[in-house]
């Protein structure tokens, strides 16, 4: 019976198949927008239209992928927006915020937007207040 040895794997390719890459695309941006219980009555289905109206408007449909994704624990902060790489995380977003977001982060000089960004304090404060 032979032992396992790591050294012995094959190595595996940095890149996945041609025919892998074609089915799935790779976005520049992945934007996650919360529809927790808290953050869905506050206005993420608004926000997460704005995204889609924005996204859309300039032509960044293969670039920046939009997902609704459940509670990220940041009850107080929503609607939050997390957006890859990163992630950089937004708080109290509405569809006026959701403009320069995409203007400013997504589109134009690819710099997050300072004045919206939730810092790693105020991340904890609020999932204590969760419970989390």
């Amino acid at each position: 019976m032979s032992s396992y040895n790591a050294r012995s794997r094959p190595e595996l390719s940095e890149s996945p198949p041609d025919w892998l890459a074609e089915l799935a695309p790779e976005y520049h941006y992945r934007v996650h927008v919360c529809f927790g219980k808290n953050c869905t009555p506050n206005g993420a289905e608004a926000v997460f239209r704005a995204f889609q109206d924005q996204i859309r408007a300039r032509n960044l449909t293969g670039s920046v992928e939009l997902l609704a994704t459940s509670c990220r624990s940041r009850c107080e902060l929503g609607p939050s927006v997390n957006v890859y790489p990163g992630p950089t995380t937004y708080g109290h977003m509405d569809p006026e915020r959701v403009a320069v977001v995409v203007t400013r982060h997504l589109s134009g000089p690819e710099e997050p937007v300072a004045a919206y960004i939730v810092t790693p304090e105020e991340v904890e404060r609020a999932k204590k207040m969760a419970g989390r």
